[in-house]
C-alpha cells in the first residue's frame, strides 16, 4: 500500500506540473494587444459578433460591426452553433471591450483541461493513468498554441470534457452534481460546433444499447435508474438543441446559407464510408507539415496504434469510459476528411484529435500496465497492482517526455505567427507594431464608431477594427486641411507598402506624423514638413513579458519627434531638415549620424561612423550587386522579435525595389520530433524608407522578423522590383545570398 501511495503522490505531481504549465501556456500574454491571424484577427473577429448580441440584445451573432444600426437577417452569422459567441458575449457585457476579454474565456476554459482530463482517466483507471491523460494532452503542440484562442474546437472539448468526466464521476456515486455536470458539459459541446454532436454521439448510441438492449450479464453493473435517468436527459438535450439551432437559423432565413457554407468547406465532395481511412491518410499526406508540426510525428503513429487498441478494449470491457477516445477519434476524422477544403486553409482544423491522443495514450498505457500486471502476477501477486500501476504511469509518460520539447517551443512559433506557422510560405506581419499606434496616437482623438480613412497599403482587417472600433476608408491619398473631414479626421498607412513616389507626394501635401512603419495624418491640420517619432522600442520586463506576451518589444512613443528619424525622413523626401545634436546612442543612430556627414561632406566623419558600423555587423555575409546597391554586412539580433539586419550602402540611382528575405528549413533541432519543414517562406519586407529615395554614399538598414521555425533555417535575400525594371543582381552571378543560419 506504501508503494501505491507514492505512485499516486507522483501522479498528482505530474497532473500539478501539467496543469500549471498549460495554464501558463494560454494565459501567457493574456493583455497584450491583438494582433494579425488566427489568434489575433480570428479571435477578435469571434469577439466582434459577440458584441452584436450585447449592444443590439438580439439573439444571434453578426456581422456589419460599428455601422451605428442593428444589423439585419442578411449580416447575421448563421454557419454554426452560437455557443462561442455566447461565452465571449457574457464576458464581453461583464469587462467590456478589452483585449484580454478576447482571449481569458479560451484561458479558462483550456486551464481546466488537464484537471478534466485527470479526472476522466482517474474514475476508471486510477491516478496514474489520469495523469498520463493530463501530461499526453498538454505537450501536443496544437493544444498548446491554441489554448488561448475562443473558437468552435476549445468549446466543444471543453464540454465534451465536461460531459466525460461528469457521467464517469456519475455512475459511480449517483450525485446529482454529477449529473449536472455532465449534462452542462453535454449542451456547452453542442453549442459550440456541429462536431460536439459528433463527439457526442458514439458514447450516447452505446449507452442506449447498455440501457435498453443488451442483457445486463453481458455489461458491467450500472445503477439503472440513475444510468437511464442521464442517458433520457442527454437524448432530449441533443434533439432540443439541434433543433433550436435549426429554429433559430430557418427565422433568420439562414439555412440557405448554411447548408453553401458546409459544401463549400467540404469541397464538394462526397467520400464512400469505405474509404474514409485511405481518405485520410491522403489528407495527411497532403498536410504533412502542418500535421507534424501540430502534433508531433510521434503522436501521429501513437494514435494510429492506439486506435485498435481502443475499440478491442470497448469490445472487451464493454464500459462507457471506453468510448470516449473514440468518440473524439470519430469527431476529429469526419470533420478533418468531410470538410477538407476548410482544414486547408485552417491548420488549427485537426485539434480535435489532441484529446484523442491524451485519451489514447491514457487507455494504450492503461492496456500495457495491465498486461505487465497480468504476468507479475502469477510470479509476485502482492506486487502485481503496485507494478502495474508504475508500468502504466512510466510508459505512458515516455510520449509525453519525447514531446515536450516541441510542445514548450512551439508556444513561441504559434504565439509570433498568430497561429499561422508557416502559412504555406506567405508573408507573416504581426501589425502588433501598427495597432499600437493606432492605441496610443489615434484613439484618444476619436470617438468610437469613427470612421477612419486608410492607404490600400494598410490591408485593414478584423484586428484592426477591433483596435479601431470603427470602419476604414480606402483612400489614397489624405485630405490635408479639409472641414470635410470632420467625422473622419485621421489617415493612416504602412510606409513599406507605398512606393518611393507616393511617399514623396503625400508627405508633401500633408502633415506627416511617423512611428516606425505607420504613417499618421490629421487631416484637419494643414501640410507641414513630416515628423518622425521614435517607438522606442526594448525588450520587456519578466512582468511584461508575462502579461503581454515574449514575443514583441516593448513599446513607447515620445512626446516630441524624434531628431534622426526626422532628419532621415526629410532629407529624403526632399524637404528642409535640422541637422540633429547630440551623440549617437543606437546603431541605428550611427547609421543615420553616417549619412548626416555624407550629406554635409565630412569625410572623415563618415570614415569614423563608418568603421563603428562595420564593427558590428557580419563582413562575410558582404555581397556587390550590380545596381545601386552593395551589401556591407549582417546582423541577426535576439530577444523577443528576432531580426536580420540586411546592411546596404547605396552606390547609385535605385527603382521601385525591394530585397525580399526568405527562410529555409535545412535540418531538425536537436531534442526535436518535427521533421524540417520543406515550404519556403517569405519575410515581410519591414524597413519604410523605399530604397528609390536612397542616395548614394548613404547606408541603410533593410531588415526583416525572424518568425523562426523549429529547425535550423536559413534566411536568405534576393532583390525584386515593383516596377518591371530589372532588380539588382549579384555581380558574381549567384542567385540568392545567404544572410544568416539560425539553430
Amino acid at each position: 500500500m506504501k508503494g501505491a501511495a507514492v505512485v499516486d503522490r507522483l501522479a498528482q505531481v505530474v497532473m500539478i506540473v501539467a496543469s500549471v504549465w498549460f495554464c501558463f501556456a494560454a494565459a501567457w500574454g493574456m493583455f497584450g494587444i491583438l494582433g494579425d491571424g488566427h489568434l489575433g484577427a480570428g479571435n477578435a473577429g469571434n469577439a466582434m459578433c459577440a458584441e452584436q448580441i450585447v449592444r443590439w440584445k438580439i439573439f444571434y451573432p453578426a456581422m456589419a460591426w460599428y455601422s451605428g444600426v442593428e444589423p439585419t437577417k442578411a449580416q447575421y452569422y448563421c454557419h454554426h452553433p452560437f455557443g462561442q459567441y455566447y461565452v465571449d458575449a457574457l464576458f464581453l457585457w461583464i469587462f467590456g471591450h478589452r483585449d484580454f476579454v478576447v482571449r481569458l474565456p479560451a484561458v479558462l476554459m483550456s486551464s481546466a483541461m488537464p484537471p478534466l482530463l485527470y479526472g476522466i482517466a482517474r474514475e476508471r483507471w486510477g491516478p496514474p493513468i489520469g495523469a498520463v491523460a493530463a501530461a499526453a494532452y498538454v505537450v501536443v503542440p496544437i493544444a498548446v498554441g491554441f489554448s488561448n484562442y475562443l473558437n468552435l474546437e476549445t468549446v466543444s472539448i471543453f464540454g465534451a470534457l465536461l460531459f466525460f468526466w461528469g457521467h464517469s464521476r456519475h455512475m459511480r456515486t449517483g450525485r446529482r452534481r454529477d449529473l449536472a455536470a455532465s449534462i452542462i458539459g453535454l449542451g456547452v459541446a453542442c453549442a459550440g460546433d456541429w462536431v460536439g454532436y459528433l463527439i457526442v454521439a458514439p458514447p450516447l448510441a452505446w449507452s442506449f444499447l447498455r440501457a435498453f438492449v443488451l442483457p445486463a450479464w453481458a455489461t458491467p453493473r450500472i445503477q439503472p435508474q440513475a444510468y437511464v435517468r442521464w442517458w433520457a436527459l442527454s437524448a432530449a438535450l441533443v434533439v432540443g438543441t439541434l433543433v433550436g439551432w435549426v429554429a433559430l437559423f430557418y427565422h433568420a432565413d439562414a439555412i440557405r446559407d448554411w447548408l453553401f457554407s458546409a459544401e463549400t468547406r467540404g469541397g464538394g465532395e462526397v467520400l464512400p464510408v469505405k474509404a474514409t481511412r485511405l481518405a485520410l491518410r491522403a489528407t495527411l499526406a497532403t498536410r504533412k507539415a502542418w500535421i507534424y508540426f501540430s502534433f508531433t510525428p510521434l503522436a501521429v503513429r501513437v494514435g494510429e496504434v492506439a486506435a485498435p487498441v481502443c475499440l478491442l478494449r470497448l469490445l472487451a470491457t464493454r464500459r462507457d469510459e471506453e468510448t470516449y477516445a473514440l468518440s473524439f477519434l470519430f469527431a476529429a476524422v469526419v470533420q478533418y476528411v468531410k470538410f477538407k477544403q476548410g482544414a486547408a486553409v485552417h491548420i488549427f482544423w485537426p485539434h480535435y484529435f489532441a484529446p484523442y491522443f491524451a485519451l489514447a495514450v491514457a487507455q494504450l498505457s492503461d492496456a500495457i500496465g495491465f498486461t505487465v500486471a497480468w504476468v507479475v502476477r502469477r510470479l509476485a501477486p502482492s506486487r502485481a497492482k503496485l507494478v502495474g500501476a508504475g508500468t502504466g504511469l512510466v510508459v505512458g509518460l515516455v510520449p509525453a517526455v519525447a514531446m515536450a520539447h516541441d510542445g514548450v517551443e512551439s508556444l513561441w512559433v504559434w504565439r509570433r505567427t498568430g497561429g499561422r506557422y508557416d502559412d504555406n510560405g506567405t508573408p507573416i506581419d504581426s501589425r502588433i507594431d501598427f495597432h499600437f499606434v493606432i492605441q496610443e496616437v489615434v484613439l484618444p482623438q476619436t470617438t468610437s464608431g469613427m470612421t477612419i480613412d486608410v492607404h490600400p497599403s494598410v490591408g485593414w482587417y478584423w484586428d484592426h477594427v477591433w483596435k479601431y472600433k470603427g470602419n476604414a476608408n480606402s483612400v489614397a491619398r489624405p485630405l490635408a486641411g479639409s472641414d470635410a473631414v470632420a467625422t473622419h479626421p485621421f489617415w493612416m498607412a504602412r510606409a513599406r507598402g507605398m512606393s518611393g513616389d507616393d511617399e514623396k507626394a503625400i508627405a508633401a501635401s500633408a502633415h506627416v506624423r511617423t512611428y516606425g512603419d505607420a504613417w499618421v495624418v490629421d487631416q484637419r491640420e494643414p501640410p507641414a514638413p513630416i515628423d518622425a517619432y521614435s517607438l522606442n522600442e526594448r525588450e520587456p520586463t519578466a512582468l511584461e513579458w508575462l502579461l503581454y506576451g515574449g514575443t514583441e518589444p516593448t513599446r513607447s512613443i515620445g512626446p516630441s519627434p524624434d531628431p534622426w528619424l526626422t532628419w532621415e525622413w526629410r532629407t529624403h523626401l526632399g524637404q528642409v531638415a535640422s541637422v540633429p545634436t547630440g551623440e549617437p546612442k543606437t546603431l541605428d543612430q550611427m547609421r543615420i549620424a553616417h549619412n548626416v556627414a555624407v550629406a554635409s561632406g565630412d569625410a572623415g566623419a563618415a570614415r569614423q561612423w563608418r568603421q563603428r558600423i562595420d564593427a558590428q555587423l557580419d563582413p562575410t555575409r558582404a555581397a556587390a550587386f550590380d545596381r545601386g546597391v552593395r551589401l556591407i554586412g549582417v546582423r541577426v539580433t535576439g530577444g523577443v522579435e528576432p531580426r536580420v539586419e540586411s546592411w546596404f550602402e547605396c552606390t547609385g540611382p535605385m527603382g521601385e525595389a525591394a530585397f525580399v528575405v526568405r527562410s529555409t528549413i535545412e535540418a531538425r533541432a536537436p531534442f526535436s520530433l518535427i521533421p524540417p519543414d520543406a515550404t519556403d517562406r517569405e519575410m515581410p519586407d519591414a524597413s519604410p524608407l523605399s530604397p528609390k529615395l536612397w542616395r548614394p554614399g548613404m547606408i541603410y538598414d533593410a531588415f526583416a522578423v525572424l518568425n523562426h521555425r523549429i529547425g535550423r533555417e536559413r534566411y536568405w535575400g534576393s532583390w525584386a522590383t515593383r516596377d518591371g525594371s530589372p532588380p539588382p543582381r549579384r555581380v558574381d552571378r549567384e542567385i540568392e545570398t545567404t544572410l544568416a543560419v539560425v539553430p
